[in-house]
Order: C-alpha cells, then structure tokens, then sequence
C-alpha cells in the first residue's frame, strides 16, 4: 500500500549549483590599490539573503525571462512567496561548507516539478545572489561617482557665470581635478567585485529525489518492525514487574513483611499517624519481630534501609519502623544519610521536641545538628528527639552530595561515636541503582532491608540492587514488599482500623505484634 501510494504522488526533481567564497585582497599592493572588494560576509548571510524578499523578486523575474512553461513560473513564484511567509524554505536552499574566515563553498540546492525547472531555477537563484554580492561591492563606490558628478555640474554652472579671469581659471583647474577623479571612479566603479564566484553550474537532474516509493515501502516496513519490537519489550516489561512474593522467592531472600497501599485521604495527617493502626500497623509488626528474630538479641543493631529508585518508600518505611521500636522500649537512632535528597524531617514533621547532645560530645562546643556538621565537627555532635525513644541525625544538603564524606576512613570512627547508647540505628541512603553511597555505607553495618514498590518495580532492577550489593560484600537481610495494593494480601484478616493505635508503653513496653 505504502509504494502504491507513494507512487502516485508528484515528481520532484533537484539541481545543484556551486559558488565560492574567496578573499579578493591580492599580494601585489598596485591590484589593491586599483581593485575596490566588497566586505568578507558575516556568518548566515547568504543563508538569509537567498531567502529575502528582493532576492526572491529578481529570482521570479529571471525566471519570467526564461523559456520554462509559464504555468511552471507562476507555481514556483507562488510557492516561493510562500514560503517567505511560513518562513518554511523548500524550493531553493543554502548549503554552506566554510571555514573559520567564512571562505568555502556554498551550494545552491533547487527543487522544480521537472529536471529543466530544477536547473534553470538554481541557476537564476545563483545569479541572483552574484548580481546582490557584486552590487554591495559598488556601493560606496557609486556614491564616491554620483557625489563628484554634483560637484562637476556645480563647477560647469559657475564657469558658465563667472566673467573674471582669475577666478576663472582657479574654476577650470578645479573641474579639471573632478573629472580626473571622476575617470578613476568610474574604472573602479566597473571594476568593483563581490566576495562570491561560481565555480559550477547546475545540471538537469536525471532521476526525480521524490517520490521513492520501494525506499518509503522499505523505511515503512522496518518502522512496523520497530513498533511491534518496542510493544513487544513493553509488554514483557510490565510482565516482569513485582507483584507479590512469589516473585521474589528465587532470589533466595526473605520477604520480611508486606506493606499495604495506603489511600491519599489516609495520608492526610502524615504517613506516620497512618502506620498507627490497621494492615499497616500490623505489617509494621511483623517486620519488627522478623527483624528481632533474624539479629537475635544485643546492642548497637545497625541497618541500612535502602531501595533501587527513588520514590519506593524506603524513607518512610524508616520512620515508621523506628516509631515501632520506640514503642516496643527499644532505644532508636535514625541517621538521614541521604545527603542529596534528605526526607526524614519531612517524614517526622516534627515539632521539634528538641536536642540533646550524643554520648562523647563536649557539652562547652557550639552544637552541631546536621549529619555534615557532625562530621566536620564530631565533638559537637547532637541529636533531634522526635518521638518517644527515637532521636534523629536529619541531613543538610551536601556539596559533591555528600559521597566523598560516606566514602571517608574517618565515616567508619564517626558512626561508632554517634550510635552508643543506642539498641537499633536505622540508616536511611539514597537509592542502590543511582548513587553508590548504600554501598559505602553498608559495610559498616548488620546490613541492608531493601524496599521494594510492589506493582511498580521491576524484577530485573531488584536483581541488579543485590548483585550490586554482592560485589561490594554487602549483607543483604531480606526485602519488604511495600504499597501492596489491598484485596487478598495477609492483612485483609484484621480489617482495617480493627488494632489498637499505638500509645506511649509503659515499663518495658507493650509488644506491637
């Protein structure tokens, strides 16, 4: 269909024709001197004098003297003043092939519905553009002449009123001296010449440039190939996003817990007033415990909570597991070290309960509240209280974001200082397939819990987070499904709403299960 149809459309065919762009001054001074050169031209000139309206005009009249058809003429002339409005150049355009000085070739390229409008349409457009250059040429010259012809008429005027000898004769060696200099104006006037030359004319193509239609037929085949590929590879690609846990189960790692897809109304308060009861309270619970079970009891707990792109909920994940080991008993340290994009204060919201200087810290320093301040000044090192139990190190925006400060020996020292006291320290890093702070981070740790959006993930992207992370020798402990779309997932059991909201425990903690 694509060569049928292309095949019924006009034919267009398409002339060349070539002019250089030369330097006129001369090495012998006397050709200088008796030889006037227009001025070298500017980038895009010729471009924007092919396609000016005086130049199109002359081209239409050149055209009108030629033997073409005159209801070829009347079609060119039309379309040209066209394209002046659209600003949209077809029939004739400027290909230009220059040096730095702007000293090169320029080819005249025309378009015309036979092979002799074609040629007869670039050669009026070149000499069109020779007759403009070598008219730029004269110009001043022109001026010089017609400026010395007023003064020869003045003179001839006086000599024809004047009756003295004297002053006579100062009249005639003067008029004298003008149509002196009027001679060599008027050879340099004949002699004044543009920058441009031709050095090939153009020639009567043989084949049209369009239509083509076995290469339309080819190019629109191969386009139908390329769409039904690309449909193809986007089909298999939702495919092989993460839905559940199955998805998961050759990877070999535990699915520490499912986090539901919680509505926009529900986050009207913030996603940690939301993780207070319901499927996400719950999920919550039992990625606490799982977490327990898998550490096993002792101090110092560190973990990385990371994921493969931004936007999977890692950060928020962070805060609301903190909060539940909060109120289990368990003392908590978040670490924002997310230091091109830090959250946790965004997630917290916090009225800020306030600071309180870190074990080691000198108490006469001048606090330093930000993870970067606290590496530059460690001594100085103070925590944010914001909720009960759990203290937070919040980010500032880091020049270089940050990655030379994690990559640094003295990281390593700094964290060991910063978390004693503390029973779990969450470390919040930015995404595993983006930026290599998780994994500059992690060695220093128990290891990584990396969060997974469900629906929305793909499978191959959770691959590379951990064969990354196997290359660094980074623990990976499990991964939690997070935005599990509601319907039959685990904790349709409890009904929304069905679990008491979490409050403030007493000695030793209630347990959130």
């Amino acid at each position: 269909m694509i060569y049928g149809l292309s095949s019924r459309q006009a034919s267009v065919y398409e002339s060349v024709a070539s002019i250089i762009s030369v330097d006129n001054n001369a090495q012998n001074s006397l050709i200088n001197n008796t030889l006037v050169t227009a001025p070298p031209l500017p980038p895009g000139a010729v471009e924007r004098v092919m396609h000016s309206r005086s130049l199109v005009s002359d081209v239409g009249e050149r055209l009108e003297r030629s033997n073409l058809d005159p209801g070829i003429i009347q079609q060119i002339r039309s379309d040209l003043n066209r394209e002046l409005a659209t600003r949209s150049f077809t029939r004739f355009k400027v290909r230009a092939l220059l040096d730095a000085q702007q000293r090169g070739v320029y080819e005249i390229r025309a378009q015309g519905e036979t092979p002799e409008a074609a040629r007869q349409l670039a050669e009026t457009s070149v000499a069109a553009l020779l007759a403009w250059d070598n008219a730029r040429a004269k110009e001043s010259v022109t001026r010089s002449r017609q400026s010395l012809q007023g003064q020869l008429q003045n003179l001839t005027a006086r000599l024809a009123a004047v009756s003295d000898p004297l002053e006579r004769q100062s009249l005639l060696a003067a008029r004298g001296q003008v149509l002196q200099d009027l001679a060599q104006v008027s050879v340099l006037e004949a002699a004044a010449t543009g920058t441009l030359t031709k050095v090939a004319e153009a020639e009567a193509p043989i084949a049209p440039i369009s239509p083509r239609p076995l290469r339309n037929a080819v190019l629109a085949g191969l386009l139908s190939l390329l769409l039904v590929t690309m449909g193809v590879l986007v089909s298999d690609s939702l495919r092989r996003r993460v839905n559940g846990p199955e998805d998961l189960l050759h990877l070999g790692l535990p699915v520490l817990a499912q986090l539901p897809l919680v509505r926009r109304k529900q986050l009207a308060a913030g996603f940690l007033p939301a993780s207070h009861s319901g499927p996400l309270y719950e999920g919550l619970g039992f990625l606490r415990i799982n977490l327990q079970s898998l550490l096993g009891e002792g101090e110092g707990r560190r973990l990385v909570i990371s994921s493969s792109y931004p936007g999977e909920g890692k950060s928020s994940l962070t805060a609301a597991l903190a909060e539940s080991l909060g109120m289990s008993g368990q003392k908590v340290l978040v670490l924002d070290a997310d230091l091109r994009r830090p959250t946790q204060l965004k997630v917290w919201a916090p009225d800020r309960i306030g600071t309180h200087p870190l074990l080691g810290t000198d108490l006469t320093l001048p606090p330093a509240n930000t993870m970067t301040e606290m590496f530059l000044r460690p001594a100085a090192a103070h925590a944010t209280q914001v909720a009960h139990n759990v203290d937070l190190l919040p980010a500032n925006v880091a020049r270089n974001g940050g990655a030379g400060l994690l990559n640094q020996p003295a990281f390593r020292s700094s964290l060991d200082r910063w978390t004693q006291g503390y029973d779990y320290v969450l470390i919040d890093t930015p995404p595993m397939l983006g930026l290599p702070d998780t994994l500059a981070v992690a060695p220093h740790t128990d290891g990584v819990i990396l969060v997974v959006e469900s629906g929305k993930t793909r499978l191959a992207d959770v691959e590379r987070s951990l064969q990354n992370a196997r290359v660094a020798g980074v623990r990976v402990l499990g991964i939690v499904l997070n935005k599990v779309a509601r319907g039959a997932d685990a904790y349709a059991y409890y009904g929304y709403g069905a679990s008491a909201p979490l409050t403030a425990p007493t000695a030793g903690g209630p347990d959130i299960a």
